[in-house]
């Protein structure tokens, strides 16, 4: 399988509410810019992986091709409900450990995690830098972080607006300058992409960020952090 993206059928998955984005991958224009943005994080990643954590789940869309890179797969949302969507992948043949919670919580008492995915989750968040300390927390000594953002100013308000969705602004508070600033205490960055590919960086509505974990690093104290909104 690879890092291929395996979108299931139309129709399998079920949204965990009204501002799930997963009807948006089957539209024939919008659902090339949101696969294209997910098949540009998996490019990054070099599989398999004992572990994977996928934070922001919402209806599962990731997880088959998670699955597919890594031997152990959770995840955990804050909405979603965690029996309904496993069931659902459980029926494509995908199994995973899925919660409903608090990225704060001690959900996965005593494990750690060699990747964890956060796609579409930073940006709901206004002080991303207690969550990068809680992710340094829940990563091996070598983990990855994979971060996922969309473009956050008034163009993107109207690009929004223009497919249905009215208000981002009030979901989307933080930029991805603001989150690679807050990584920086915690991880060293390997990668980064923006889409499209061919237009400058300053230019991009998507940005797509690879992180190591720094073994040795300003750690600050406390793990917590602001409570993360769904993804994916």
């Amino acid at each position: 399988m690879g890092n291929q993206f395996l979108l299931p059928p139309e129709g399998i998955l079920a949204a965990n509410g009204p501002d799930d984005p997963l009807p948006y991958y089957y539209k024939p224009l919008v659902g090339r810019i949101y696969r294209a943005r997910i098949e540009q994080g998996l490019a990054m990643l070099t599989p398999p992986y004992a572990s994977i954590l996928e934070v922001g789940y919402g209806s599962g869309v990731l997880l088959p091709s998670l699955a597919g890179m890594g031997n152990f797969v959770a995840g955990v949302d804050l909405q979603s409900d965690p029996g309904k969507t496993a069931g659902i992948l459980q029926r494509l043949g995908v199994d995973c450990v899925l919660k409903q919670g608090d990225l704060r919580d001690d959900l996965f008492p005593g494990r750690t995690f060699d990747l964890i995915v956060a796609i579409s989750v930073l940006e709901h968040i206004r002080e991303p830098g207690p969550v990068f300390s809680r992710f340094h927390d829940l990563l091996t000594p070598e983990g990855q972080l994979l971060v996922g953002m969309p473009r956050v100013d008034r163009f993107m308000e109207k690009a929004f607006a223009l497919i249905g969705f009215e208000g981002i602004e009030k979901h989307h508070v933080t930029d991805h300058r603001t989150c690679i600033q807050a990584a920086g205490t915690w991880f060293d960055m390997e990668k980064k992409a923006h889409l499209p590919s061919w237009f400058p960086e300053m230019a991009g509505i998507y940005f797509t960020m690879l992180f190591r974990k720094r073994r040795r690093g300003g750690k600050e104290s406390g793990s917590g952090g602001n409570r993360q909104e769904d993804g994916t």
